[in-house]
């Protein structure tokens, strides 16, 4: 069967709607369709439609590789629900079996059964992150962790942090490379000195180890502010890599390691409590000299 790529199957708009992209940093395959008002994987795309993502992809496409510099508001995905609603059961069980609390920021993906760490610019929601609750096998049977909706620019984005200026008295921002590890310390911190107000840092994740330019002139002018930069990568070879890339350009002023290589942040909040790892992560700030 012949499709228009270009004329979108899942509202049969009138005239060309769809534009095809590659992410430049996870090399993903998306579309964003202007009738519909988002952005779809080619699997998520087929599915909706009801149509074979074999057969689909023998038809043309013309591929535009996103803007590298600009992030896009996207509408948020009604899978996408509170923790709170009876549905999201199974999230709820996941995220205490990680050692951590609720609270308003997390979410539940009906749909791909995962936790969903959303992304924000200003106040604008521009991606997310969804945690499977069970690894997946991708298309070479690989277990895969994660996925990333599509249209979301990592690049240019960290989760818990919207690159507005801070509302509260924060003095030192902590870098992760997982959202759990920057959950972990947010609410171990939290704990520490009585409350997310009195807390005067804010972990922050990349998605990853890989850090992009806009990361490091992010981070970069936060150190020029007078902000404690303090990195608390893993510390594998992409962990160390990490830092070596954040203190090549100067926009690191502290690190923070578990003092295990076996464990992150998150395993040792599940081995204790949230008191011990403050205390932990408090022990282990050291300046980048």
């Amino acid at each position: 069967m012949g499709f228009n790529t270009k004329r979108c199957i899942i509202c049969n708009p009138k005239n060309d709607t769809v534009y095809w992209h590659e992410d430049e940093h996870t090399g993903a395959i998306w579309c964003w369709c202007n009738k519909c008002g988002r952005g779809y994987s080619v699997q998520d795309y087929c599915a909706t439609a009801g149509v074979s993502l074999k057969e689909f992809l023998k038809n043309d496409f013309k591929l535009e590789t996103s803007a590298p510099n600009e992030v896009q508001a996207l509408s948020w995905p009604n899978q996408f629900i509170p923790m709170y609603d009876p549905r999201a059961k199974k999230g709820v069980d996941y995220i205490k079996s990680r050692g951590l609390d609720l609270d308003d920021g997390m979410y539940y993906d009906l749909v791909r059964e995962g936790i969903v760490f959303p992304y924000y610019y200003s106040s604008t929601f521009c991606g997310a992150q969804i945690r499977f609750l069970e690894p997946k096998l991708d298309e070479d049977g690989k277990p895969q962790k994660i996925t990333t909706l599509p249209g979301t620019k990592l690049g240019l984005l960290a989760y818990n942090f919207s690159q507005d200026p801070f509302r509260t008295n924060i003095k030192g921002v902590i870098v992760c490379e997982g959202a759990f590890n920057a959950l972990s310390l947010q609410q171990a911190l939290n704990e520490q000195f009585g409350g997310v107000l009195n807390n005067p840092f804010r972990a922050i994740a990349l998605s990853g180890a890989g850090v992009s330019q806009h990361h490091i002139e992010m981070l970069k002018d936060l150190k020029d502010q007078g902000f404690k930069v303090i990195c608390a990568s893993d510390t594998d070879s992409k962990g160390m890599m990490m830092i070596l890339k954040l203190k090549e350009h100067d926009a690191v002023t502290h690190y923070a390691f578990t003092g295990d290589d076996e464990l992150d942040w998150n395993d040792l909040l599940q081995k204790s409590n949230k008191k011990s790892l403050a205390k932990l992560f408090l022990g282990s700030i050291r300046i980048v000299k």
